[in-house]
């Protein structure tokens, strides 16, 4: 698992963060080191400017924000190709990482808020990768499970977010939930889970401090798992 050093430069956490992914066979296109850069200024200056993503610096953006996407990829059940959406992004931050880490994988930075998607836009139009889209999509409303993948960061409580996240990926699918570590709402979720059709998998850390990722095998719902 990557980790990063105490004062790493920039360079020195993108140079790591590419190793990493080759050493796991992802096939980052030729422009991820500058992809990564640029989308981490631009996830400071978000910082600033609205709040939305919370990272005072490049260097915070990258540890903290597209670094952990490499967690998605320690799951052998986690696509490297198909669609994949970002769930309530903000700034986009981990699915532009797996955007950029791995070519062959569609991306859409999925949100509700015209502030954060306005954001994501920006994000998308800055990295200008062609597997990276930003959707608008109200999920209390339901929605259709097109996606092969499904990775968010849990903000609602773990039940909600895991229903909603369901609602739109397909059987045989993937849903990666970051969260704080040791959180009962994913550690536990095996009878909850089965019951909405998801089945727990295990959780890995993300190389950020309190910070770990459940992975989930998308199943029938009302499945006994």
């Amino acid at each position: 698992m990557f980790h990063v050093k105490h004062r790493a430069t920039e360079s020195d956490i993108v140079a790591n963060a590419l190793q990493s992914a080759a050493a796991r066979g992802l096939q980052p296109g030729p422009q991820a080191a500058e992809r990564l850069l640029r989308a981490a200024e631009w996830l400071a200056e978000l910082a600033g400017a609205s709040g939305i993503s919370g990272y005072d610096t490049a260097a915070e953006a990258l540890e903290r924000g597209l670094m952990p996407a490499l967690a998605y990829f320690a799951f052998a059940e986690a696509p490297k190709c198909g669609r994949v959406a970002e769930l309530g992004g903000g700034g986009g931050a981990r699915g532009a990482g797996i955007a950029i880490l791995e070519g062959n994988v569609e991306v859409a930075l999925v949100d509700r808020s015209k502030r954060a998607l306005t954001a994501c836009e920006l994000l998308a139009a800055r990295l200008k990768l062609p597997n990276l889209s930003v959707v608008e999509m109200d999920l209390d409303g339901g929605g259709e499970a097109v996606y092969d993948a499904v990775v968010f960061r849990a903000l609602a409580p773990g039940s909600e977010a895991l229903a909603l996240a369901r609602g739109v990926v397909r059987v045989g699918g993937f849903v990666a939930a970051y969260h704080r570590e040791g959180d009962p709402a994913f550690d536990e979720a095996g009878e909850g889970g089965a019951r909405i059709g998801l089945r727990r998998l295990r959780a890995v850390g993300t190389g950020v401090a309190g910070l770990s990722v459940t992975g989930f095998e998308v199943m029938p719902r009302n499945s006994s798992g």
